[in-house]
């Protein structure tokens, strides 16, 4: 059952990311990225220093796409959208799985209950940003290019993933005691997700420092013996302390620091990304419910407090920290939807505690549950609204594979006519940004990527010649 339950969130997923709104290459950084594979190790003074996750799994798919599934397909556009939506898909189906056994075993739900949170649970991520008879909403899992999936929806899906895994199982009793697989697998991911993203990151580590304070028991403390019994929680603190301060001395980091006033800059930071989190989506009724029925729990439900409470002080030390780098850097990040999944992570689960609590205080309540799969599915997919394309300003995702294929286009038939050099055409794009989504220094980049995946015999020497004329054509800005 659970087979067939993880097979048709994993089949629904890569429909989505494959067809409703697939994952396209289109821009310089996905370019760029997909065949600039780094070393897995973190790199002190590097332009990324710590994106171990993003860029070695995005390469990986690009490798992966060019020679075993295009071979398949015949389109190597079309084999990187299947390969990427496997991979975004698989990640997907972990996560909810993860959620469903948090639900069976931390909730203590039945099995088919559980499985009803766990789709509830997913589609919360769609439905949270919706409103009403509008398009472009934004969704938990989209963003803004494919380049940002391995670089915040995978992070964010991994470490929420393990917060899921370390509420249900200790970690800290003899788990990495011996080399097994379970563990060596929960190592590798750990590390991965760590060293991926400081915005997604935060998420694990914040959930990690807790439930150590949770831990202390004040007549009985003893540190020495509380670092012993929890050695692994505080490795995993200290480690992500040394990814923040590899990134804080990265050249990106140094390249996008505000020069304004940084209290003016945090006070402004701290008021749109409170409007945002708590008044421009739906979170408030869920939060509004959950506080409600925390009181309940707190009077009736004694074992569902101690899990409820640690992940209601995970919330406002999310929003802290946000805010925080945020005000150092910029406080759009704040506003992206890929960096605030952490917050909406924890108010999803906050909000199943809740609804499990009611769940099982009048048990003939759980028959609700399929009317709330069912009533939350046809509102999210009804026509008078639609989600957002994960593509640079939502150009649809059909127009980005038409403007892609016309670049690559010319760079073959050079390749095939024995030329050197080559000068593509590309829309015209913004003047401040280079010409972005397709920047004049993008020529190198791919024709780098078309050589290694083997598109192209040689690498050529690629000019990018900017045309208005194709955006009528295709129909851009």
């Amino acid at each position: 059952m659970k087979k067939f339950y993880c097979a048709l969130i994993f089949a629904a997923m890569f429909i989505f990311f494959s067809q409703v709104h697939p994952i396209v290459l289109f821009d310089g950084d996905d370019w760029n990225v997909i065949s600039d594979a780094r070393t897995g190790l973190p790199k002190w003074g590097g332009w990324n220093p710590i994106k171990i996750l993003p860029e070695t799994f995005f390469p990986i798919c690009g490798y992966f796409s060019a020679y075993v599934v295009n071979p398949i397909v015949g389109d190597y556009l079309t084999a990187f959208t299947f390969t990427a939506a496997l991979i975004l898909s698989a990640f997907v189906t972990v996560y909810v799985f993860l959620f469903v056994l948090f639900a069976e075993k931390v909730l203590n739900l039945d099995k088919l209950a559980a499985k009803f949170f766990g789709i509830i649970f997913l589609l919360l991520h769609f439905a949270i940003f919706l409103k009403h008879n509008t398009q472009n909403n934004p969704y938990l899992f989209c963003t803004t290019d494919a380049d940002c999936y391995f670089n915040y929806v995978l992070p964010n899906l991994l470490n929420a993933a393990l917060i899921l895994f370390a509420a249900r199982v200790d970690v800290t009793k003899n788990f990495f005691g011996n080399m097994t697989r379970a563990s060596a697998t929960l190592f590798l991911a750990i590390y991965l997700g760590i060293f991926s993203n400081i915005f997604s990151s935060c998420t694990l580590a914040i959930f990690i420092f807790v439930e150590l304070i949770g831990r202390v028991e004040r007549r009985k403390f003893k540190l020495g013996k509380f670092f012993v019994d929890n050695k692994t929680f505080f490795m995993i603190i200290f480690f992500w302390l040394i990814s923040l301060l590899f990134e804080a001395n990265g050249g990106r980091a140094g390249s996008i620091v505000h020069e304004e006033n940084f209290f003016v800059t945090l006070f402004q930071t701290a008021a749109t990304t409170l409007q945002s989190l708590l008044f421009d989506n739906h979170a408030s009724a869920l939060i509004i419910f959950s506080a409600i029925t925390t009181l309940f729990i707190f009077r009736q439900a004694r074992e569902l407090w101690r899990v409820i409470k640690n992940f209601w002080l995970c919330l406002p030390l999310w929003m802290i920290y946000i805010i925080l780098v945020a005000a150092r850097v910029d406080e759009a990040y704040a506003l992206r939807p890929d960096v605030q999944f952490g917050f909406f992570f924890f108010v999803f689960v906050i909000f199943a505690a809740a609804l499990s609590f009611w769940i099982k205080k009048f048990p003939r309540a759980a028959f609700i549950l399929p009317i709330l799969c069912f009533a939350l599915f046809t509102w999210i997919f009804s026509g008078k609204r639609t989600l957002c394309p994960s593509t640079y300003n939502h150009v649809p995702e059909k127009i980005c594979m038409e403007v892609s294929r016309h670049i690559i286009d010319q760079i073959i038939a050079a390749d095939k006519a024995g030329l050197e050099e080559v000068v593509v055409t590309v829309p015209k794009g913004d003047d401040e940004l280079d010409n972005w989504p397709h920047p004049l220094y993008m020529g190198e980049n791919i024709s780098r990527t078309l050589h290694v995946h083997g598109i192209i015999s040689r690498r050529l020497k690629v000019k990018i010649l900017p045309n208005v004329t194709l955006n009528k054509r295709f129909n851009l800005p």
